[in-house]
């Protein structure tokens, strides 16, 4: 029974990941006493049967939104990593009042009318466009190979490669729509992955830094870091004042 000081953390995952990604951390954070949710989007991880031309970066939003409705939660703190911090940074511009903290793990900083494709590196996104492929009449960014997850233990990396799965393309391409600038009034964290820095997110940590009210918290571990250094996050997800 979680006791009174206990939080509650919901955890939204990256591109061609589930709520799976978050095993490792949330195993820490559930040690620690804290209550603990890792919702997967639809069309991806366990719920890759669901995948259709309707997903989207709203779909996804509603998929979060939908795990704090549904389980009547309030005063939490939001986690998202990489894609998973787009869709965190869309959940709090439409109900800030349920979210206490909202945490950005290597991910972007959302900005009104911007795709994610307009917001990385243009070569990195003419890179990504040109591996598209269809499944079940739906277009999908299939994952990277096993060498490209800055996951330095191989058995892991590999391990993490298996559960992988194609990540909608539409949600990469759609403009971002945002009703209240960025972190609509709610206490933010930025945790950067410095060792290595990930070119897709280099970027956002210096735009973060200038940012006064957000607290940035550089780790030394890569852009997996949920996977290959969860102690490292847990303890960052822990001193959320």
């Amino acid at each position: 029974m979680p006791s009174s000081l206990s939080r509650t953390f919901v955890c939204l995952s990256g591109a061609w990941m589930g709520g799976w990604s978050w095993q490792f951390v949330a195993e820490r954070l559930r040690a620690a006493g804290h209550v603990v949710y890792t919702p997967s989007f639809r069309g991806l991880a366990e719920r890759a049967h669901e995948l259709s031309p309707e997903i989207s970066n709203e779909s996804c939003t509603d998929d979060a939104i939908a795990c704090l409705q549904d389980n009547d939660l309030h005063d939490i703190v939001l986690v998202g990593h990489s894609f998973g911090s787009l869709i965190a940074a869309l959940v709090v511009d439409r109900i800030p009042d349920r979210v206490a903290h909202l945490v950005i793990i290597d991910g972007g900083i959302a900005r009104n009318g911007q795709s994610i494709f307009g917001r990385i590196p243009a070569e990195i996104a003419a890179k990504r466009q040109r591996l598209v492929k269809t499944v079940k009449g739906v277009k999908v960014l299939p994952f990277a190979p096993v060498t490209s997850l800055i996951i330095d233990d191989m058995e892991l990396a590999q391990w993490t490669h298996r559960q992988l799965t194609p990540h909608p393309l539409r949600c990469y391409t759609e403009p971002i729509h945002l009703r209240h600038p960025a972190g609509n009034g709610v206490k933010m964290t930025y945790i950067a992955c410095v060792k290595p820095r990930y070119p897709v997110s280099a970027g956002n940590h210096e735009r973060v830094q200038a940012m006064p009210d957000v607290r940035f918290r550089p780790i030394a571990a890569g852009h997996n870091c949920i996977i290959s250094a969860p102690g490292l996050v847990a303890d960052e997800l822990l001193a959320i004042p």
